[in-house]
């Protein structure tokens, strides 16, 4: 009784870069989706390796076979379909596709269906057969399954690898012993001609092919051609020229007497497309990656193959193919990465992670990308500062500055995240410069930067011996609102959020302010002018745009500093507030940024309905909340072309003027030599108003004002008033 031909099974290896790219692909591609994803793979020819012997007393080396291995590495992911070109290969190898079938839950990757998997993944072998296409391309008889489950809190990726084969019932027997192809052959030369004829057919890269030999010539003893060309090659089998035909293939095995697992599908391709080959010499060829050079050892071998008939076969399809572990039993595999991996790069991971399942769901059309790239300036460095920080950073903003010119005290760092007790020792460190590097602590690949200045504000004099360093304060934060794409405001005092709002109108940047009060707040976002050149703007431009922080002030800001008590020169608020706040302000952010129009963004209209042109909707104007009552309310304010931050006239002033503007701001008194200077704007310079008031109109409105007040007459008892 003939002996049942045996194969040696394939043995994955996965390269790590492998599962990065799985991990890749279940966030940003597939998320939810369980349908199989196309990958690649490749197997080259098998090798023998040689070891020493662990005597050490001996000198001895022997030959060890090696597991036939199917790599998967990065470049799975480049998987050829939907008229994409064939991947480049390395000499030797045979590139094959396969299915990846990720779930979604550990639960999931236990209970699903494997004998279904084979099944169907047999009756595709099948059909790439009888349709010809296994004929054209080899490789589609040698698809491999890979179901898994990536952890990705943990960077744990449990898999387990299939490589179906059609099985022979009965099964295939061996017709003669295998014998090395260097006893097949009649001439050492022959060896090294078989490699020419391999190369210049391109069926090493194919994987499988027919060949004829002929030991009676020695020129030319070798003619090799695809499988498509079974008839002019291959023929009948039998010549009486003496030549011997052979089915060929790269094979992965390395062991002496076993052929490797391409074989089984590629009998069944006989068998069914050459239904009348009873018998086959099969040539292993396992020297594909051999060169030229002289005394190589050539480790192909032919086996004599009796093929069962297709007619014989039991009429339901047998498949094979889920890989054993190391004992031989059938389980899965687990690899855990997280030990391997850089901690910098896990932490990158696990941040992406918890945005990108928004998109799973909840928000698919969410663009991420947007507010990563967002580059944000932060005025303000204490409690409001560190909260907002925090949330950015939570949704993966990546650049951050910090501007303040303040020192940690003791009593920071119970209400500021941002800052610890050794921060406020030795006088306390620089607020910006240690809240950034709280921040690179957090997370190590933000780019966060500490500026420590001086904001320079309206009603604060600046003296002679102050002008030059006032002026580089002026320059360097200019520099700053220009080189970024959101400014948040985010101080104690009102007046220092005064040149940061003119700035941030100047070069048409979103800005984000935010206010405390006991038990309040506000968020805000400013209003931004569609078209802001160099010619400056007109009284009326943009009348539909959004005001912003100082737009419905009557008054210009001064000096609110001086002259208070304690508890007015500290932040005196409920502890609860800020968090709410600074999470408010950094949510009305992102629902700016994902607008199709972005800063220009109109406010919700006041009959409400939802926006389908947003995943957030469209972003309010002024959120305000109130502890008393857990209560929250949206307003809309029209800008104010009285506005002593961002009207027309202010910021046209700053073009025309620049830092001579400012100064006359910061000392905010009016003198003789400013009269012509207020003429020149079209108004006019009394003595009991601010420059700003007057320069915008402010002062003519309260004396208008005043003058009706003045023209009212009252009369009535002391418990009634009624004017007349």
């Amino acid at each position: 009784m003939s002996e049942v031909l045996r194969f040696e099974a394939f043995s994955s290896t996965v390269e790590p870069e492998f599962w990065s790219g799985l991990a890749h692909h279940k966030l940003h591609s597939a998320r939810l989706d369980t349908a199989r994803a196309q990958v690649r793979g490749e197997f080259g020819s098998g090798r023998r390796h040689t070891v020493r012997s662990n005597n050490p007393n001996e000198s001895s080396t022997q030959s060890a076979a090696v597991p036939a291995r199917l790599r998967v590495s990065q470049a799975a992911w480049d998987a050829v379909g939907d008229g994409k070109p064939e991947l480049p290969h390395q000499p030797g190898t045979v590139s094959v596709g396969g299915y990846l079938h990720n779930t979604n839950t550990i639960e999931e990757f236990k209970k699903f269906d494997k004998a279904e998997l084979l099944r169907t993944a047999g009756a595709e072998i099948l059909d790439a057969i009888r349709s010809g296409r296994a004929t054209q391309t080899p490789a589609q008889l040698w698809p491999f399954l890979l179901l898994s489950f990536a952890d990705l809190k943990k960077y744990h990726f449990y898999h387990w690898f299939a490589f179906p084969a059609v099985t022979a019932d009965p099964p295939d027997t061996v017709a003669d012993a295998p014998v090395p192809i260097s006893s097949f052959v009649a001439r050492q030369s022959d060896l090294e001609l078989l490699l020419d004829a391999v190369a210049g057919a391109d069926a090493g890269a194919q994987g499988a092919f027919v060949a004829r030999y002929r030991p009676d010539a020695p020129d030319q003893p070798w003619q090799v051609g695809t499988l498509g060309e079974w008839g002019a090659v291959y023929g009948n089998g039998s010549a009486d020229d003496g030549s011997v035909a052979l089915l060929g293939f790269v094979d992965p095995s390395s062991h002496l007497t076993r052929p490797g697992w391409p074989l089984r599908n590629l009998l069944t391709w006989l068998r069914h497309c050459h239904p009348r080959v009873e018998q086959v010499k099969v040539l292993c060829f396992r020297d594909a990656a051999l060169g030229k050079a002289p005394g190589q050892q050539f480790e192909s071998i032919v086996v004599s193959v009796n093929v069962t008939a297709a007619a014989r076969l039991t009429s339901s399809c047998q498949v094979s193919g889920w890989e054993r572990n190391e004992k031989q039993k059938l389980v899965p595999r687990i690899v855990n990465l997280s030990s391997t991996m850089d901690p910098v790069r896990l932490a990158e991971s696990a941040l992406d992670l918890n945005l990108q399942l928004m998109r799973w769901r909840l928000a698919p059309s969410i663009d991420l990308a947007k507010i990563a790239g967002t580059r944000a300036l932060l005025i303000g460095a204490g409690t409001l500062g560190a909260y907002t920080a925090r949330a950015l950073l939570a949704w993966g903003v990546r650049t951050l500055t910090f501007v303040d010119s303040g020192r940690v005290s003791f009593s920071n760092p119970a209400r500021q995240p941002l800052y610890d007790f050794s921060d406020s020792l030795d006088g306390g460190k620089p607020k910006a410069a240690a809240a950034a590097s709280s921040m690179r602590k957090i997370f190590p690949n933000v780019s966060a930067q500490g500026v420590q200045m001086s904001i320079p504000m309206p009603g604060h004099s600046v003296s002679a011996s102050e002008i030059d360093s006032t002026r580089e304060a002026v320059g360097r934060l200019d520099s700053l609102v220009a080189s970024h794409d959101v400014v948040f405001l985010l101080t104690d005092s009102r007046e220092s959020r005064w040149l940061p709002t003119l700035l941030g109108t100047l070069h048409r940047k979103i800005v984000i302010c935010v206010a405390l009060g006991f038990d309040s707040f506000v968020a805000m976002r400013h209003g931004i002018y569609a078209h802001n050149d160099d010619a400056g703007l007109a009284a009326d431009s943009d009348a539909a745009r959004l005001g912003c922080y100082f737009c419905n002030d009557v008054v210009a800001p001064t000096d609110s500093l001086s002259d208070r008590t304690l508890d007015q020169q500290c932040t005196v608020t409920r502890p609860g507030l800020a968090p709410i706040a600074s999470g408010t302000a950094v949510e009305l952010l992102t629902t700016v940024l994902q607008h199709p129009q972005g800063g220009l963004a109109p406010a919700p209209a006041p009959e409400g309905g939802d926006d389908d042109a947003s995943v957030f909707g469209t972003p309010e104007h002024q959120i305000r909340g109130y502890l008393v009552g857990f209560r929250q309310h949206a307003i809309v304010g029209q800008a104010s072309k009285l506005c002593t931050a961002c009207s027309p006239c202010v910021v046209n002033a700053y073009r025309q003027h620049g830092f001579d503007f400012l100064l006359r701001a910061f000392n905010n008194t009016l003198v003789a030599e400013d009269a012509p200077h207020c003429a020149a704007h079209g108004v006019e310079a009394p003595a009991n108003y601010s420059y700003l008031e007057t320069l915008t109109g402010l002062a003519a409105l309260h004396r208008q004002t005043d003058s009706m007040l003045e023209d009212i007459e009252w009369s009535g008892s002391d418990d009634e008033f009624e004017a007349v």
